[in-house]
């Protein structure tokens, strides 16, 4: 399920003056969700407006911010967030609920407001008690519903076969070992290639893995 919505005011108290500063917040990963505790911790990429500092943000709960990479306004970060006993504490408890949190999520600045989308993967009355508390805390604007399929990812797929070939033998040898086990030469022989050419294999595929690891970054 996909959510569309524009925060309420009591969502709104939760980001304290983050309307000022923050020009989008979307999800890459959550690390951890525990609605008994209040604590959330996010993978996240933050773009700050023109002229704003991480530090300029002011949230009224408990919030650390581990900034891992910045690219002028844009921040990838870890966020984690415990709300105190209290109000929010059980506003946060409201959004318990045996689903999986999902992207496309996302906050972005709409004018004075801040617009949401948040996603989801449950079973259908799951789903519908998820949709029932956002109702109570923001104006939903549009929800839509797929059917989750799982998709084995391995991130070997981004390799050609003769990549995969090398940089497996390289690492079964212990290319990678320190000290290594084997130098270049010795793994040319082994796979029946010359120096220059599983070299070349290595290079490539070592390139598009990390590339595909930190796609983003």
């Amino acid at each position: 399920m996909t959510m569309k919505f524009q925060l309420g005011s009591m969502i709104r108290k939760f980001w304290g003056n983050a309307f000022d500063h923050i020009e989008s917040m979307e999800m890459i990963e959550m690390l951890r969700l525990d609605f008994e505790k209040g604590i959330k911790v996010v993978l996240t990429e933050i773009i700050l407006k023109d002229g704003s500092e991480m530090s300029d943000l002011n949230w009224p709960v408990k919030v650390k911010m581990n900034v891992l990479h910045q690219n002028g306004s844009k921040y990838v970060v870890i966020v984690t967030a415990k709300a105190p006993s209290g109000v929010f504490s059980r506003m946060f408890k409201n959004f318990q609920a045996d689903v999986i949190w999902t992207t496309p999520s996302f906050f972005k600045s709409a004018a004075d407001s801040f617009e949401a989308t948040l996603s989801c993967i449950g079973e259908e009355d799951e789903l519908k008690k998820v949709l029932r508390t956002i109702k109570l805390f923001g104006i939903v604007a549009d929800v839509s519903f797929r059917k989750a399929v799982y998709q084995e990812h391995n991130l070997l797929t981004v390799l050609t076969p003769k990549q995969k070939d090398v940089i497996l033998t390289a690492k079964r040898l212990g290319y990678y070992d320190y000290p290594r086990k084997i130098d270049a030469s010795g793994l040319a022989v082994e796979v029946g290639i010359s120096k220059a050419t599983a070299v070349e294999h290595l290079r490539k595929a070592e390139n598009r893995l990390i590339s595909n690891i930190l796609a983003g970054y």
